[in-house]
């Protein structure tokens, strides 16, 4: 990969970060993420519920981006069909021979993988159709994924620069 191929590619990554760190200050800054029993009270109000599954539908989106970018740029190759989100997800925690290692653990494919089936969701259900316990759930591995992902990304950014 050409140096300017791989500084287009970090640079994105990094800017697709700073995305996610925003959204979750946003959740932060309204106590989502505190260890707080009366959370599902907050998440009883229809406005913050959509609020919610909006920041975690952006979240999943910021991440598909990081992935689109490495299977492009780095893979040169994205799966196509109608299982291409999955595949895509399944893709990141591959390595590919003679080109890279994992980009994420198996173990934040896991947790990604509900969010990406949320994502889902959320893109095919009317707002107050969300279920509070559902995203009461996302909202208690958020932060675990959020930490796994980050430091999966960074160590793929790493390997990229010793290439």
């Amino acid at each position: 990969m050409k140096d300017s191929t791989l500084s287009v590619v970090i640079s994105r990554l990094e800017a697709e970060l700073k995305n996610i760190d925003r959204l979750r200050e946003t959740l932060e800054k309204r106590n989502l993420l505190d260890d707080d029993k009366n959370l599902n009270i907050k998440l009883s109000d229809d406005f913050t519920l959509r609020a919610v599954g909006s920041i975690f539908h952006d979240f999943y989106t910021s991440v598909e981006n990081m992935f689109k970018i490495v299977g492009r740029y780095v893979d040169k190759s994205m799966p196509e069909g109608p299982e291409w989100h999955l595949e895509l997800l399944q893709q990141m925690a591959t390595p590919i021979i003679n080109i890279r290692g994992p980009v994420i653990s198996l173990e934040t494919k896991e947790l990604l993988n509900e969010f990406r089936g949320f994502r889902h969701v959320f893109r095919n259900v009317y707002g107050f159709n969300l279920i509070g316990q559902r995203l009461e759930g996302l909202l208690k591995i958020f932060p675990t994924t959020l930490e796994k992902l980050k430091n999966d990304i960074r160590c793929f950014i790493n390997e990229m620069n010793e290439l």
